[in-house]
């Protein structure tokens, strides 16, 4: 079991990355009676995290949209061969952080 802590930007980034995966065949599958309101409000926040950082992420160049695209297996191949992937995901990190401590829905995640 991992005890560290995620920092805002990871947690923005796997939330996101799920939200990503989801098979929208699956959504409203689920009736809100059988989630707690708890289970609920997680979750509509999380989805409003998902799609802030989708939004801000479009902001971003294509290299850095793929570099992170790349980190968390959702393209399958780099598809920029004059740049280093390592170093165009810190690129791409660099660039989103301050677009998602300003946005209403992924602020509080960055103290």
């Amino acid at each position: 079991m991992n005890d560290r802590q995620r920092d805002g930007m990871e947690y923005c980034l796997l939330v996101w990355s799920d939200w990503m995966r989801k098979d929208d065949r699956d959504l409203g599958v689920k009736s809100m009676s059988s989630q707690s309101e708890a289970e609920a409000a997680l979750a509509r926040q999380e989805n409003a995290i998902a799609e802030a950082t989708d939004a801000m992420m479009k902001s971003l160049v294509p290299r850095h949209q793929w570099a992170i695209k790349k980190k968390f297996g959702l393209a399958k191949v780099w598809g920029f061969p004059n740049s280093e992937l390592p170093q165009s995901y810190a690129d791409a990190v660099a660039a989103l952080e301050p677009l998602l401590k300003k946005n209403v829905a992924t602020r509080m995640q960055f103290p």
